[in-house]
């Protein structure tokens, strides 16, 4: 392999490692299995397996702290927390630190967004970054309002 095509491939991987290490998240910690909850007064959301047993709907997105779509919907997803409190779940999953969840519900793209009834049955599924008012208008066909 010729010295430049090296040194363009050696540039190209630092980049890559670079953009990567400055994406890592640090403003999440894990507090149960199947749920991040941020510091400070972001999402404080129930772990997936509690909140699909407690008789509400439930919003779950499984994502990852370094995903550009998935960091757009955090805020989203926090003040649908706030909005909906008591009718609604909301649970972040994080796909690296619960890949045994992440298997379980087929997740191929993040982030994933996965509607639950109150029985936990799995009624709706969207990929990729999802506008605020057409959540609602799903939430809503369920009559969740």
């Amino acid at each position: 392999m010729p010295t430049a095509r090296r040194i363009m491939l050696l540039a190209v991987l630092l980049s890559l490692f670079t953009m990567t290490m400055s994406c890592q998240s640090k403003e999440t910690t894990t507090i149960e299995p199947g749920v991040i909850q941020s510091t400070g007064t972001d999402l404080t959301s129930i772990p997936l397996p509690k909140a699909l047993t407690n008789g509400k709907p439930t919003l779950a997105e499984f994502g990852r702290g370094t995903c550009i779509p998935c960091k757009a919907m955090k805020p989203i997803l926090e003040n649908l927390a706030v909005e909906y409190q008591g009718r609604l779940n909301v649970s972040i999953v994080s796909v690296d630190e619960y890949r045994d969840l992440t298997n379980y519900y087929r997740i191929m793209a993040i982030p994933t967004q996965i509607g639950f009834d109150s029985n936990g049955k799995e009624v709706f599924r969207h990929i990729g970054f999802w506008e605020k008012d057409q959540i609602i208008a799903q939430l809503s066909k369920l009559g969740i309002n």
